[in-house]
């Protein structure tokens, strides 16, 4: 059976713009809760937890830092 030719430029080149993206996506959803009719959500941002609610998600979507917010971490209970 003959191998089919691989490009290793085209290769590399994907590997690159999946790291890009990766390291653009620096907003990552952790959890959402639903309680008392409000949406919280646990966002992990820059090795940080913080609870944020629909607003403050949409204003971290668009770019904002989380001091710009006044957020402050989330507290993590050791184990």
């Amino acid at each position: 059976m003959i191998k089919p030719h691989i490009n290793v430029s085209r290769h590399l080149a994907s590997r690159r713009a999946m790291k890009a993206w990766r390291e653009r996506q620096r907003l990552v959803m952790v959890f959402k809760r639903f309680h008392d009719g409000q949406v919280t959500t646990r966002l992990l941002i820059d090795g940080e937890y913080y609870d944020v609610d629909d607003a403050q998600l949409a204003m971290l979507a668009e770019g904002a830092a989380p001091a710009e917010l006044d957020l402050h971490p989330a507290f993590e209970p050791e184990e």
